[in-house]
């Protein structure tokens, strides 16, 4: 998509807002033309999957190849991919050279392979299997609030993806996608008074792994519901901290592991409504005494560097589960009303927001 011109610019800039109907508030294109985009959306997603479970940005990773070369190499028809590859092209997935017919990696064709620090392959796999059914029913969900995927799948989503060790494989490697997106925030925790952490819902270890590695100091424990922490020991050896970080099995609906100084939830409490939130806290805070500090890395709603984020996030839990993204006030009244302060929220570069609480 083009930008738009100086001179236009410039109008914009004298002549106030424009108005909602212009192209100007559509990105320079016609208010239906922009919004069929939108409304297309679902089959831009539909086609990202394919390429994603095909292996297509792996096979491009080298470089540029001819349509039918990477057609061969992942088992797909060469005429039906040149056309995936020409819709995705205009969304910078790939780069479609019609005259070579070859094609390449766009500015985001990256995020598809399955190896590179940002990619988000897993997730696009996992969603085919949890997320995209379910959004069918979100009609019902807003007139009585059950979540679509607990209509879809006949149970809380994450009980589903408890019942098979494949869902849970895939789950975690998904949420280790996505650690992508908290990466800034947990480069910015301060963890320089901190001794023991533990990670409430640490998945397979992937975030304490790193802090311990950065660390040298820290000690940690990895907690989450035994069949998905038992998928720590790997990741942890891989890292070099068994020494220094364990793994413990339980609910944190129920007890966390006692004695630490710092907690830490990354991404946990924007899957669950406020009474449920306040039961988890008070199991942090029963576990932790008073004084010891606890860090969320969430979104925070109208804050961050990218604040749509937490627009896309709040919908996504609507759909799948009972949680919600806050707003500063909302994390104030539900660290109080569980026993913490408040004590600051860190913007980082990233999505998510470092939000600093002490247990009283």
């Amino acid at each position: 998509m083009n930008g738009p011109s100086t001179s236009a610019s410039v109008t914009s800039a004298t002549a106030g807002p424009a108005p909602a109907g212009s192209t100007s508030a559509c990105g320079g294109r016609a208010p239906a033309v922009a919004m069929l985009r939108l409304l297309a959306g679902f089959q831009v997603s539909q086609a990202l999957y394919v390429v994603a479970r095909a292996g297509v940005a792996d096979v491009l990773a080298a470089g540029p190849r001819p349509v039918a070369e990477a057609a061969s190499a992942t088992g797909v028809r060469t005429d039906l991919l040149r056309r995936l590859v020409r819709t995705l092209a205009a969304e910078h997935v790939f780069a479609f050279d019609a005259d070579q017919d070859t094609v390449g990696l766009g500015p985001l064709g990256h995020t598809l392979c399955s190896d590179t620090d940002d990619s988000l392959r897993d997730v696009a796999l996992m969603w085919m299997d949890t997320h995209y059914a379910p959004f069918a029913g979100l009609w019902s969900t807003l007139h009585d609030g059950v979540p679509a995927a607990e209509r879809e799948l006949g149970k809380p989503l994450f009980d589903w993806i408890a019942e098979e060790p494949e869902r849970v494989e895939g789950f975690s490697a998904a949420m280790g996608n996505l650690l992508a997106l908290r990466q800034d925030a947990l480069d910015s925790l301060d963890l320089r008074k901190v001794h023991h952490l533990v990670d409430i819902g640490g998945a397979d270890g992937t975030a304490l792994a790193a802090l311990a590695r950065r660390h040298e100091w820290l000690w940690g424990t990895v907690f989450d519901l035994p069949h998905v922490v038992a998928g720590a020991e790997p990741v942890l050896r891989a890292a070099g901290v068994t020494d220094r970080v364990g793994t413990w099995g339980g609910d944190f609906f129920e007890s966390v592991p006692p004695g630490a100084d710092a907690y830490l939830a990354c991404f946990i409490l924007h899957d669950w409504n406020d009474d449920q939130c306040a039961v988890i806290l008070d199991r942090i805070r029963r576990a932790a005494g008073s004084r010891a500090r606890l860090f969320l890395v969430e979104t925070v709603v109208g804050e961050g560097a990218a604040p749509e984020v937490a627009a896309l996030l709040d919908l996504t839990m609507m759909g799948m589960l009972n949680g919600r993204e806050r707003s500063r006030a909302d994390w104030r009244s539900l660290l109080s009303g569980a026993g913490f302060r408040l004590d600051r929220v860190v913007a980082t570069n990233g999505p998510m927001c470092v939000i600093e609480a002490t247990s009283l």
